[in-house]
This record gives C-alpha cells, structure tokens and sequence, in this order.
C-alpha cells in the first residue's frame, strides 16, 4: 500500500507565493488543479483587460507598475489556491514526476519566459507613452501592444544581433498608421509618431495647416482638449480634427498658434522613407526637425527602422481612460 506525507504548510505559502497557483499545484501532485487555476488567472486578468482597453472601467492602477499590479489583481486566485493547498497538502510518496520542487519552480518559470520573449520578439511587443507627443491619441502612461507582423521584419525588429539588411515578409505601412520606429540618428532608442508621408511626397506646413503633395489636409476645429492628470494643469487646449487623403481622421492639438514648427520648408520623402508628424504638433520632436538640427532630430525614416503600429492600449498608469482612443487606427 502506497504511504503518503504532509507537506509543510510554510512550503505551500512559500511555494504559492513565489511560483502561484500553477507551480504550488504540480509542486503537490495535483496536475488537473494546476492547469484549473492557471484558466482562471487568464480569464480573471483578461476580463480585467478587455475592460480597460475597451474603455468599459478606468484602467486600475494600484501602483505605478504594471507587474505589482497584476501581482495584486491575482491576489484573490492566489488565495483561494493556498487555502486549497493547505487541504491538499497530503501527497503520495510516489509521487508524479511534476511534483519535484525543481520542475514545479523552474519548468513553469522557464516555459513562461520562453513564451512570452516568442510573444515580444514575433507577435506583440509591449510599450509605453513616457511623453505627451501624440497626445491625444496616447495618454502619458499609456501601455500598448505594436504589432511585430504588419510590416515584417527588419534587424530592428529584435533587440538580440540579427544583422542583415531589408525585411521579411514585408509590407508597406499605411499613412495615418501611428508607429514606433528606431531614431534614425542612432537606430536605437524607440520613438512614436504618427506616419504622415510616403515615399515620394511633397509635406509641408504652412500656418499650422498640413499639406500633402500641395493640398491642405481638411482641419476642423472641435471642443478644446482639457487633461486634468498627464498634462497637470487642466488648462483647455484648442483641438482639431485631421483628415488624410485616405480618409483616416484623428485628433491633434495647437498648444501655439504660429508655433515654431507650423511654418517648414517643403519635405520631399526620400525612397524607401517616411515622413513622421506628433498628434501633439507643438509639443513633438519629429520629422520637421532634420538629424543634425540642434538637439538632434528625426529627420526622414529609412523603412526598416519601422518596428510596427499601435495594436491596442491596454492600460494606463494614472487611470486616464482608454475608451475610444484608437477607433480609426488602420488595423493590422
């Protein structure tokens, strides 16, 4: 007859806390529980998602780091499996394979890690808003995804030493579409802006009023733009309705009327280029601003320092709602 023993009930709080529900589970021989539990933290922190991103709740912040408050969010799972654990502790002295406090730990830890890097590098990257530049289509705080396959791949694509020139399996971006792109002037550090020209085309701006291939893109004032917490001081700021020749509108902002940047030379978009533009027009280093102008600046896009577009908004790190923020982004 098979014997079984007690498992120590501070190895299961330690083991819960430090692995959660899934590895305390295998760790005590109960493989069905364990993938149980992992279901439920996916849909519980899902439906959290879902609605934040849709703009059903204000996204919740309990701390200023996603991970803590996702941390927190499972808490009550988390709970629930310990007080399940406590009363499971009896285990078979020939126990399954998974219950070894090495692959209960580690095999879980490394999987996850595993997938998740698959995840950033081929499918989704996650990325945040540190800057109010394309404000209002993205919020200080703001966390999204980028689509990794809507333009191919380029060497920038991943943050380990692919070296090789072009992309793969590309496909030429949309204009309108709101993409981060690696600075040309160092091809390192990320950026977002809104992709405004294509190859070929004549930008200019003359009295704040964008014109593509000399013709002005219809501007229609609307409701002035009030931001109680990204932007501090509540202070209203007109706001305009943009529409590109494709179609796609979206909102921008005129912080400065006559501003530095609302009179340009014209810009021809060089081949194999993109001419880049903030939503926040007073208040955007972008590609008004040549690489070697004081300060630095972005200048024209070479296509493989595209990374990709907005896919979603997810969460937002002072609360701000994310409701209808990106209908009208071109979707991929």
């Amino acid at each position: 007859m098979e014997t079984a023993e007690r498992r120590g009930s501070d190895s299961v709080i330690l083991i819960g806390l430090l692995g959660g529900p899934f590895a305390l589970m295998l760790w005590l021989g109960k493989g069905r529980l364990a993938w149980l539990y992992l279901l439920i933290q996916f849909v519980v922190l899902g439906l959290v998602f879902a609605a934040t991103a849709t703009g059903v709740i204000a996204p919740i912040v309990l701390f200023n780091s996603l991970s803590i408050t996702l941390f927190v969010l499972s808490l009550p799972v988390t709970i629930g499996a310990l007080i399940h654990g406590m009363r499971k502790r009896q285990v078979w002295l020939e126990r399954p394979w998974y219950s070894r406090w090495h692959v209960a730990i580690v095999v879980p830890l490394v999987a996850g890690l595993l997938i998740a890097s698959g995840v950033r590098d081929f499918f989704y990257q996650p990325f945040s808003a540190p800057s109010g530049s394309m404000v209002p289509a993205l919020m200080v705080g703001d966390h999204f995804f980028v689509s990794k396959t809507a333009y191919g791949y380029s060497r920038y694509s991943f943050d380990y030493g692919f070296d090789f020139s072009g992309r793969i399996w590309g496909t030429e971006p949309e204009r309108g579409d709101v993409v981060v792109f690696k600075l040309p002037r160092d091809n390192a550090t990320d950026y977002i802006k809104r992709l405004i020209g294509l190859p070929g085309d004549h930008i200019q701006m003359r009295d704040g009023v964008l014109y593509i291939n000399g013709v002005a893109v219809p501007k229609q004032r609307i409701a002035d733009f009030v931001d109680e917490k990204s932007e501090g001081s509540g202070q209203p700021i007109p706001q305009y309705v943009e529409t590109l020749p494709n179609g796609l509108s979206y909102r921008i902002l005129d912080v400065v009327p006559n501003g530095a940047a609302d009179n340009t030379e014209e810009y021809v978009v060089p081949p194999g280029h993109y001419f880049m533009l903030g939503d926040n027009r007073d208040n955007s280093l972008d590609s008004r601003f040549a690489q070697d102008a004081p300060g630095g600046g972005v200048g024209f896009v070479p296509y493989e320092n595209l990374i990709g577009p907005v896919a979603l908004i997810y969460w937002n790190y002072l609360g701000i709602r994310i409701d209808d923020r990106l209908q009208g982004y071109p979707q991929k």
